[in-house]
């Protein structure tokens, strides 16, 4: 493959964006591999300016990520692109940040860690021109890959996208898949940073922490709040067996009084299954007493003989007791008649002159 102009690119690219389009992912990884490969290789009718160059470049790789995304080989694809770009550093920045921010999304941490960590050791801070430019030792290394080679011979990396990398290495990966704050502040104290850049990684990461540090509070008050609920729950589980024990405890006791008056029922009529029934004949008439009816009676009977009884028990006593009372109070009247003494002659004896006054 060989473009003669820049149309023919956009029109391979659309391509293959028509292929994801059909969910043709494996097509389209391929056909966007092979544009890239091609482009440092073509001889182009008229000149392309770098802007539209970098344009096409990372058009293609964004299209290699979506495709091994698609695919769940996401895990793969800086292989893929270091391949295809000769170099880690060489691949387009935004195309880097798009495949390093879906393996933080899929858990892929520790394979992320060295790949931003290589990258970032890429490139050295140039305070006068306030980019980032690679390394000299990187720039004095040659390569069989041309379209590496031809990145080495100027600036790749504004001070804005070297940030958003580091931002993804210190704030994503360490603070919050490691959940080391500390390192990652650690790296952002040592690492070549502008200055306006250092302290607006350094912000990020305070804020992190205390909201961290918030979050772990509230973990161990719902704890200590479950660790409560479950002794509340254990008490109430505590309460409600003793109560099921007194409510079995009671059930069982009128289990027996209810058993206990059952045999007792089952005694009586036992012992009134002689007497069933009883006729009486009066005349021409004929009665039949059933044994229930025959049992109030006789009950009945039984109560008003005991209570007759009981009331000429009564008269009686209070008969006697008159009695008693009439004899003590002869016998009192008697006494009281012999004991006093009668003179026979009062009837004739005078009475005796009274002597008279001398005037």
């Amino acid at each position: 493959m060989n473009f003669a102009s820049e149309l023919q690119i956009w029109e391979q690219i659309d391509v293959a964006e028509r292929y994801t389009m059909d969910r043709k992912y494996e097509e389209a990884a391929s056909l966007a591999s092979d544009i890239i490969q091609t482009i440092p290789n073509s001889n182009f009718e008229t000149p392309v300016d770098d802007i539209d160059l970098a344009s096409m470049m990372n058009s293609a790789g964004m299209l290699i990520v979506q495709s091994y995304e698609q695919l769940g080989r996401i895990r793969q694809v800086f292989i893929e692109l270091k391949k295809i770009y000769g170099s880690i550093w060489a691949i387009p920045v935004e195309v880097f940040l798009t495949g390093a921010n879906l393996l933080v999304k899929d858990g892929f941490k520790l394979e992320l860690r060295e790949i931003l960590e290589e990258y970032l050791s890429k490139w050295e801070y140039m305070i006068d021109a306030g980019v980032y430019a690679l390394r000299e030792d990187e720039t004095n290394k040659l390569s069989s890959n041309t379209l590496e080679n031809d990145h080495k011979r100027r600036y790749f990396l504004s001070c804005e996208f070297y940030l958003e990398v580091a931002t993804v290495y210190t704030v994503k990966l360490l603070a919050r898949s490691f959940c080391n704050i500390e390192l990652a502040i650690s790296w952002v104290d040592s690492a070549d940073l502008p200055q306006d850049g250092r302290e607006a990684l350094l912000k990020k990461l305070q804020k992190l922490a205390k909201k961290q540090r918030r979050a772990a509070k509230r973990a161990a008050a719902r704890v200590s709040t479950a660790s409560s609920n479950e002794d509340s729950v254990e008490t109430e589980n505590e309460q409600s067996t003793a109560s099921k024990g007194d409510k079995e405890r009671k059930d069982f006791s009128r289990k027996l009084v209810q058993q206990s008056i059952q045999r007792g029922s089952d005694r009586l009529d036992t012992f009134l299954w002689w007497f069933r029934s009883i006729k009486i004949k009066i005349g021409g008439l004929q009665f039949v007493i059933p044994s229930g009816k025959l049992m109030l009676l006789f009950s009945l009977f039984f109560w008003m003989s005991f209570l007759l009884r009981k009331r000429g028990d009564v008269f009686r006593s209070l008969a006697k007791s008159k009695i008693n009372s009439l004899k003590q109070a002869a016998f009192d009247a008697l006494r009281l008649a012999f004991s006093v003494q009668m003179n026979p002659l009062a009837a004739v004896q005078q009475v005796p002159a009274l002597p008279r006054a001398s005037w």
